[in-house]
């Protein structure tokens, strides 16, 4: 099978020469979830992404698909309703990275959400959300809530609640969209950042385009474009000449990974730090991640990073709320750093207080833009688009209505064996018969579900030119499985987005990256100066994001 990688400048010249349906700019989970649905009723689709697939917001969350439970406090009962549904949909799309997690909401004495509101809260979340009766919440007295997270000792705890969210990995979600869309007959084109809207009697008609790995200009056609770049948002529609310019307020949220050894919660926990900020800690494979920040943001869009301050102030939220944990700065071993891209509203509010509601803009050049929302909301963001885009569409295309509430994504399809936890069983003695241990071949499977064939097929077809290598087996399959079907071109796609060894096995990263990038180099088939080029774009990044 022929990688992505062998086929994308094939990709290029073919987009060059069609005239699509729809042009979709931005290849984060909502601009994904647009192609797939477009695709899927039948829209010919191009979605083009400047960086890798979920470069930006969408692989800096706080990796849950949750409702927003704070949101009720602002009153955005749909939001909550919408996003709080949605979380069993995506559970059901893809049942390998999207699983329940049991959270432990402690109720502080003194804090901003006493006893009665947050019991009367929770119970109006699973009632909005339509929880499932096994998931519904459970109202615990200190007792109680001491002994299901003994770090709470000796804090000012009156009680709790004991509820259910969705943990996902935010990326692999991304790509799982991505690669869907793709299957429906999607071209995707990551590295091909637009450089220019193109109209014609004032109508938009499509772009033109940089493709960042040769610098090489392409010029394609669509009947309707969608810029759905997050962030990006108003960099892209200044060009326009009638949509709204200033639509965005852009925060920050910062997120801390501590070894569990220094912060061994039993599970996860949202707990009131009494500023009106509500933060996550949420154990994961060996490590504890800490979140969010939410301040203002004005400077560059490439890599956020963290400040003193960030991290004060996240040690400072667990110190207050689990009085036996002693963290401090030096035990942060990496961290992530995302932005938000809000919707600009009349009266000034401090960050977590504007709605994080998406909107639609149109132009009368036929642009739209989308902005605002939720990672769990991406399905039903998707929708609302391209319904307007289907009715304009409609008289050109034989379309069908949405199908994305039942359509499984990319490796999702684990029913058939029983669920997950009876597939990983059903799967790991093929992987200790390799001599691969339980925990990394239980990884595995949860991050490529029913595609673990390919995986496996790949560790069976190691390619020779990998034989010094000097990285196990499985890591080289993975590193094959990838470049052949989830869109890696550069080191950071595989070791941040593909993986998150990044940020939850660091220490392996520091032992392996030189060897993975050789192999990369191999497979990729780098010149000796686009090796180099890599290299040194690892070494720069990895370099400025250390915990």
């Amino acid at each position: 099978m022929l990688s992505y990688h062998q086929q994308r400048n094939s990709f290029l010249e073919h987009a060059s020469t069609t005239k699509f349906g729809l042009i979709v700019i931005g290849g984060g989970i909502t601009g994904c979830g647009i192609a797939l649905d477009a695709q899927s009723r039948g829209i010919p689709t191009l979605l083009i992404e400047m960086h890798d697939i979920a470069s930006g917001t969408s692989s800096r969350s706080t990796k849950l698909i949750h409702g927003g439970l704070r949101y009720l406090k602002q009153f955005e009962f749909g939001l909550v309703q919408e996003t709080g549904r949605e979380r069993a949909v995506v559970n059901r799309l893809a049942p390998h990275i999207t699983v329940p997690e049991p959270m432990l909401l402690p109720i502080i004495q003194g804090g901003s959400m006493p006893k009665w509101m947050a019991s009367l809260g929770t119970w109006m979340y699973d009632f909005l959300a339509g929880v499932k009766k096994h998931e519904s919440r459970k109202v615990l007295n200190r007792a109680e809530t001491i002994a299901q997270e003994p770090l709470l000792a000796g804090a000012n705890v009156t009680g709790g609640i004991h509820y259910y969210e969705y943990r996902t990995d935010d990326a692999r979600l991304t790509i799982a969209v991505a690669h869907t869309a793709q299957n429906q007959g999607a071209t995707i084109l990551t590295y091909t950042k637009v450089l220019e809207l193109l109209y014609e009697a004032g109508i938009i008609i499509g772009v033109k385009v940089l493709d960042t790995r040769t610098n090489k200009e392409y010029i394609f056609k669509g009947i309707q474009v969608v810029n759905a770049t997050g962030p990006w948002v108003d960099t892209i529609d200044v060009q326009d000449i009638d949509i709204r310019k200033d639509k965005l307020i852009l925060t920050k949220g910062v997120h801390i990974v501590v070894d569990a050894a220094k912060f061994p919660i039993k599970q996860a926990a949202y707990f009131d730090v009494g500023d009106g900020r509500m933060v996550f800690a949420i154990p994961r494979e060996g490590k504890t991640y800490i979140g969010t920040t939410d301040t203002k943001y004005t400077g560059g869009y490439e890599e956020p990073g963290i400040e003193a301050s960030d991290k004060k102030y996240l040690i400072e939220c667990v110190s207050l709320v689990f009085p036996t944990v002693k963290l401090t700065v030096e035990d942060i071993e990496s961290y992530w750093s995302g932005l938000r891209p809000l919707i600009r509203e009349k009266n000034s509010k401090s960050p977590s207080a504007i709605s994080r509601k998406d909107e639609i803009f149109k132009s009368k050049t036929g642009l739209l833009s989308i902005a605002g929302g939720k990672l769990t909301g991406y399905r039903k963001m998707a929708e609302r688009i391209t319904d307007i885009i289907s009715a304009r569409l409609d008289k050109m295309y034989d379309l069908a209505p949405c199908k994305t509430e039942t359509h499984i994504l990319y490796g999702g399809d684990i029913a058939k064996f029983g669920g997950l936890k009876k597939f990983i069983e059903l799967k790991l003695p093929e992987f200790t018969s390799e001599g691969i241990d339980a925990i990394t071949a239980t990884r595995l499977i949860r991050l490529y579900g029913s595609n673990i064939e390919h995986y496996i097929t790949e560790l069976h077809a190691i390619d020779p030119r990998l034989s010094t290598n000097d990285i196990p087996n499985w890591l080289k399959a993975q590193l094959q499985y990838t470049i052949k079907h989830e869109f890696v071109c550069k080191p950071d796609d595989f070791i941040v987005r593909r993986t998150s060894d990044y940020y939850f096995r660091r220490k392996n990263v520091s032992l392996y990256s030189d060897a993975l990038i050789g192999a990369m180099k191999i497979l990729l088939e780098w010149s000796e100066e686009e090796y180099q080029l890599n290299l040194t774009h690892w070494n720069h990044f990895s370099s400025n994001t250390l915990g």
